[in-house]
């Protein structure tokens, strides 16, 4: 759906802000695009759209070049790049019918969309009164107002709340589910990728570190597998491991025993033998490596 080839970008001669970029967004993903404050996720982003030229690389969408093919790709893209901007003395259904005109939408689509991101009962409500979570859910609306197939968010959950989030990450997954659309959504909140998207990008100074499947990256850079074993006496559970089964990668808090392994085969080894030495287990459990933990890990 997306093809990014090799892209490079430099505000100043000698000064690279994205430096040979390339990753694919496949059909009717949820795809999420990572890096810290700086690492040039907004440029990049500015030159899928073809507001910025790269000094080299292409963008293509939908089998066509950008660079050659914007004005008719534009009218299957909805975009919000970096904080959605408004008339602020004109309501919400205001500045949408604007927009419905440009794109020549029918005028019940505004109500619709405005239903869809929980704007409706403020839709005569002036932007400049919207707080910002209100104006992120307004610049979400402007870029489904037309039903395009691929959304291009950049932070998108910015300024929300909790409940807020949830209710988009829902919408997100009725677009994809339902409408089949593909969305490409820019962000540092680790956590809400990692609970919305199947597939990452993950860059750091222009530069890609990882792009595919989230499971490939944990696949990639676990070392084993980690076990969390709560029981009455840790410190003479590791004394039993390290002692019986030759164990060494273990660490030991008030209430549990970590054990860090390369083959899971020999917890049950490990259960026999903590139970033949009188220790008592309350609860054994596989500790889950999350994405945080990962992007941590890649960018260090």
């Amino acid at each position: 759906m997306i093809q990014v080839q090799n892209l490079d970008f430099s505000y100043q001669k000698g000064e690279k802000i994205i430096d040979n970029l390339s990753f694919d967004v496949p059909e009717n993903s949820i795809f999420g695009f990572l890096g810290a404050n700086g690492s040039g996720k907004t440029t990049a982003i500015r030159l899928l759209l073809n507001l910025y030229k790269p000094s080299a690389g292409e963008v293509i969408i939908q089998n066509k070049k950008i660079s050659l093919n914007a004005k008719e790709l534009y009218k299957n893209i909805g975009t919000l790049i970096e904080d959605p901007t408004f008339y602020g003395h004109l309501s919400a259904k205001e500045n949408l019918k604007l927009l419905a005109t440009f794109y020549e939408v029918d005028n019940y689509r505004i109500e619709e969309v405005l239903d869809l991101v929980g704007l409706l009962h403020a839709k005569d409500k002036k932007a400049n009164n919207y707080s910002l979570g209100m104006k992120q859910r307004l610049g979400i609306a402007s870029s489904i107002l037309h039903d395009p197939e691929i959304l291009i968010l950049d932070e998108p959950l910015n300024g929300l709340d909790p409940k807020g989030i949830a209710e988009i990450r829902n919408l997100f997954f009725k677009f994809q589910k339902e409408d089949k659309k593909t969305i490409f959504i820019s962000s540092h909140l680790l956590n809400e990728i990692e609970n919305t998207c199947s597939d990452v990008c993950i860059i750091d100074h222009g530069k890609k570190l990882f792009t595919g499947k989230i499971e490939q990256l944990k696949s990639q850079l676990s070392k084993g597998d980690s076990y969390k074993i709560k029981c009455n006496d840790p410190k003479r559970a590791e004394a039993v491991l390290k002692t019986q089964l030759g164990l060494s990668n273990l660490s030991v808090n008030s209430s549990t025993l970590t054990i860090n392994i390369d083959n899971k085969e020999i917890i049950p080894s490990c259960i026999k033998a903590l139970v033949n030495d009188d220790i008592q287990l309350f609860e054994i459990s596989k500790n889950e490596t999350n994405l945080e933990a990962l992007y941590l890990t890649l960018t260090k």
